[in-house]
């Protein structure tokens, strides 16, 4: 499989997994710190608090992950916001904190395992990230993986929030493989949408200076175990640009201008791809405010940029533009529309990819919000049918979605299958065996996208 191929593959991997809730923006963490009287205990600058009761939080810097579990849970002689405070507050408060003490090791800190079980969690989002990093930790990434899959089926906290807690997962594999990030991501998988393999790379930029960011990213994604297939390759790339903004705290230049110094153009591009998607998670996942958005012009910063970075920012657009307009697909087709010559088939690519996650990977419904699209229906249809393919990690449900759609958008949703599971495997017998599922009809379809 051609390098060339996989530039397409963020239609799957960028995707709305990683989407949050609607409640507590990245604005309003000064008011839920001030009305909750967080100020009369502890000395924070960025709220004009001298609190002496509890910790001074300018020098005690506390990571993100960190002041959400004592909000949450309480101790210390700090009583537990959990009944006073919603996730959304809770999760805004800890982003003013980490932002504001200028912690940009706040998503970046070494994991630290503990005993917490998920039998311990009864609802607690930060304890599910701590239980299942510990048993990525003692068991292994492979096990807590297949944990986290089995434990969406029926807990719709944890499948709500799986992408982070994948990158959870992903964080304590790195410290198992004693900082190895290679070894780290040739033992993962790509459950939730490949947040394992974003957590991993994040981890391998904790306590860097930026002098040499650059250099460690160029050699990141070099070796062997990462090249075994195109797919784990792409994840690698893709997961140092999630690791460039969250490093950056959201410096979307900076992160571009990195990316811009990889080996070749396919690991410049790819890398992009994780820079956008991070920018455009809604409010309550940043760990820090991105200026890099627009209130009147839901496509900025895509047609703002230069031409080269355009493909994977337009491929994620639609994650930017759904929370905006209060999740109206047709008012997202129609910012679609406006989108710059030649670039308006790719969003819509990014609206087929967000109709499968907003339906929680559902075949008849992605069909159905496709429609929405108008005469881009095809290229909606596309879009879903490669979200639903690497989501799955196989075709099943994605024929399925195919079969639903009209005659005439088929043999482009069997092709968009074809891209993906291209990527999985690396000699062309291996990947004509991965067409096999497809009706015999729409099997050189498929042939044809995963290069077989």
């Amino acid at each position: 499989m051609h390098k060339a191929t996989l530039l397409l593959l963020a239609g799957a991997v960028l995707v709305a997994g990683c989407g949050g809730g609607k409640s507590g923006s990245s604005s309003n963490g000064a008011k839920v710190f001030a009305s909750a009287g967080c100020g009369g205990c502890h000395t924070l600058s960025a709220a004009k608090s001298n609190g002496q009761t509890g910790p001074d939080l300018d020098q005690a810097k506390p990571s993100y992950d960190s002041v959400v579990r004592q909000v949450s849970n309480g101790g210390g002689g700090m009583p537990s916001f959990s009944g006073r405070l919603d996730t959304g507050q809770i999760r805004a408060v800890a982003r003013f904190v980490a932002a504001s003490t200028k912690n940009n090791s706040s998503a970046l800190t070494a994991f630290h395992p503990s005993h917490a079980k998920l039998s311990d969690c009864h609802g607690d989002y930060a304890c599910y990230k701590q239980a299942f990093g510990n048993i990525a930790y003692y068991d292994g990434p492979e096990t807590a993986l297949a944990r986290l899959a089995s434990t969406m089926r029926t807990n719709r906290q944890v499948n709500s929030g799986c992408h982070q807690i994948a990158h959870e997962i992903g964080h304590a594999a790195y410290i198992r493989y004693h900082d190895n990030a290679a070894q780290a991501l040739a033992n993962g998988s790509m459950t939730c949408w490949s947040g394992y393999y974003h957590g991993v790379i994040e981890r391998a930029f904790g306590g860097v200076p930026r002098s040499k960011v650059a250099s460690i990213a160029r050699s990141l994604c070099t070796g062997k175990e990462i090249n075994r297939t195109y797919f784990l390759l792409y994840q690698c790339v893709h997961g140092l640009g999630h690791g460039l903004m969250i490093y950056s705290l959201n410096d979307l230049p900076y992160s571009l201008r990195v990316c811009d110094q990889l080996a070749t153009a396919w690991d410049q591009t790819s890398c992009t791809g994780g820079v956008f998607m991070q920018n455009f998670l809604p409010g309550p996942m940043q760990l820090a405010p991105t200026k890099w958005l627009s209130r009147k012009d839901l496509l900025y910063p895509c047609d703002k940029i230069k031409a080269r970075d355009k493909l994977y920012c337009y491929l994620m657009v639609t994650s930017r533009i759904l929370p905006a307009v209060h999740y109206d697909f047709r008012k997202t087709a129609a910012w679609c529309r406006k989108a710059e010559k030649g670039w308006v088939a790719t969003c819509f690519q990014s609206f087929g990819r967000d109709a499968s996650g907003f339906s929680v990977q559902n075949p008849r419904k992605i069909v159905q919000l496709c429609r929405l699209a108008g005469s881009m229906e095809r290229e909606c249809i596309y879009g879903g049918s490669r979200d639903l393919t690497s989501n799955d990690a196989g075709p099943t449900r994605a024929i399925k979605m195919c079969n639903l759609a009209p005659v005439a958008t088929r043999s482009y949703c069997f092709y968009g299958i074809g891209t993906i599971l291209g990527g999985f495997a690396s000699s062309r017998a291996e990947r004509r065996a991965r067409c096999n599922a497809v009706p015999a009809t729409y099997r050189a379809d498929c042939y044809r996208g995963a290069r077989a």
